[in-house]
């Protein structure tokens, strides 16, 4: 097999600090009509969640042993959709782009906590964690260590006819919680009935959602009941779409509003072009760009997290893959990729 390159790794103990696949919406109607986790000012360290479940992790924690990686040594690692290019990079750097063994598909976010929690991986690469899995952990008697690796956010979408240019925090909450706003006229746009488009409760993006805005708090079953989507590109496509019937059918008097991730909106308007079709809304005022969510003025800024058990064994070359992230050589990749690294 062939080697890696030689990176940092670390071997001192660490003390401180879903529903199946399926195209489209789940059900629309006619047409006749943990601890949450908030806003942080820096991207630094996670939120402060509980010390008997979440750690804040700095990257100076991050020893400066040497190890080489190989095909056969190689950690376990999962991660989410949206950070799927990712988790392949990293391996295509420390094992080799001929690896036999290159991630062709994730897990997503929900199913590779769980796997983390219950020992089945060492490190996955995701959003930060909900409400309902930092209580699975805290179950299982597991603590979990988050280190940012890249600045990350949660974007309003909206179809790029829709004159509207702003949603806030009030009127995010008012429509997914009660759904209270049935009319684009709310929110300065055209008089045109406002479909609410959510995620399936295991997504990464739900996730966001429920953290940083609706304070994991329970969203309107008239909306998670009838308008689920259940994967990150079939959003895109129903909110491009919808008003025109979706995909196929008869156009509504409507536009409709989703969310996403800004990177993951960003890489599939490059492969397909979407993004043509949408616009992202402001929030509370702040127009979400690489610039506005780096330095965290963006509200919705987060980040993707490599994430560990802080049992995992000093051995596990899972600390050598966050060595490597924290090289200039792991900075760079995850800049080329486009995003703004959070590795301080």
């Amino acid at each position: 097999m062939k080697l890696g390159i030689l990176i940092i790794a670390i071997f001192c103990f660490l003390t401180a600090c879903a529903a199946p696949a399926k195209e489209g919406l789940d059900t629309i109607p006619e047409q006749s009509s943990v601890t949450a986790a908030p806003a942080k000012d820096t991207l630094d360290t996670v939120p402060e969640q509980g010390s008997d479940t979440v750690k804040s992790m700095e990257w100076d924690r991050i020893g400066e042993d040497t190890v080489i990686i190989t095909e056969e040594n190689y950690p376990r690692v999962d991660g989410s959709t949206s950070t799927l290019k990712i988790v392949r990079s990293i391996y295509t750097n420390l094992v080799g782009a001929n690896g036999i063994n290159i991630p062709d598909s994730p897990s997503k976010t929900v199913p590779s906590y769980r796997k983390l929690i219950t020992g089945e991986v060492d490190l996955i690469v995701v959003p930060y964690a909900s409400d309902e899995v930092l209580e699975e952990a805290r179950a299982a008697g597991v603590t979990l260590e988050f280190y940012p690796i890249a600045a990350e956010a949660l974007v309003f979408i909206t179809p790029v006819d829709n004159t509207a240019e702003n949603i806030t925090r009030e009127q995010a909450r008012s429509i997914y919680l009660d759904y209270g706003i049935g009319n684009w006229k709310e929110l300065h746009g055209p008089d045109k009935t406002l479909i609410p488009i959510c995620r399936n409760a295991d997504s990464g993006s739900q996730s966001q959602m429920e953290n940083l805005v609706l304070d994991n708090e329970e969203m309107d079953s008239r909306i998670k009941d009838n308008y689920v989507e259940l994967t990150m590109e079939g959003m895109l496509e129903q909110v491009a779409f919808y008003h025109n019937g979706g995909l196929s059918g008869t156009p509504v008097n409507g536009y409709a509003l989703g969310y996403t991730l800004y990177t993951y909106l960003e890489d599939m308007n490059t492969m397909t072009g979407i993004g043509e079709q949408l616009k992202t809304l402001s929030f509370d005022g702040v127009k979400p760009t690489l610039e506005t969510i780096g330095d965290g003025s963006y509200p919705l800024s987060d980040a993707y997290y490599a994430v560990v058990r802080s049992d995992l064994p000093k051995e596990n070359t899972a600390w050598a893959v966050l060595a490597w992230l924290k090289t200039d050589a792991g900075i760079r990749e995850i800049e080329k990729m486009g995003y703004v690294s959070c590795v301080k």
